[in-house]
């Protein structure tokens, strides 16, 4: 819809100007983004649930690997739940 409303007759140079400054913006953002995802990867870290701050880490349980699991807000990293069964199987530490 941005494009076709830039693109449009009668549609000025400063208006094409602000879509395309929208547009770097935006692609600017979605590099940063990638970014920090591949830096979080890196490190062993999972993200989860970018919208709640949900993060997953491998870890090991009494023999067992694991995903340490942690959500924004939370003071320390407190839960755990076995590889595959998310934020529902979460069990506290």
């Amino acid at each position: 819809m941005a494009e076709y409303t830039s693109q449009r007759a009668g549609a000025n140079g400063e208006a094409r100007e602000r879509e395309q400054q929208a547009r770097d913006a935006v692609q600017g953002a979605e590099e940063e983004l990638l970014k920090a995802v591949l830096n979080l990867n890196s490190m062993g870290i999972q993200l989860k649930g970018p919208l709640e701050g949900l993060i997953d880490f491998p870890s090991y349980r009494d023999g067992e690997l694991v995903e340490l699991c942690w959500k924004l807000g939370e003071e320390r990293v407190e839960h755990w739940h076995r590889v595959g069964e998310g934020f529902s199987g979460r069990k506290r530490l």
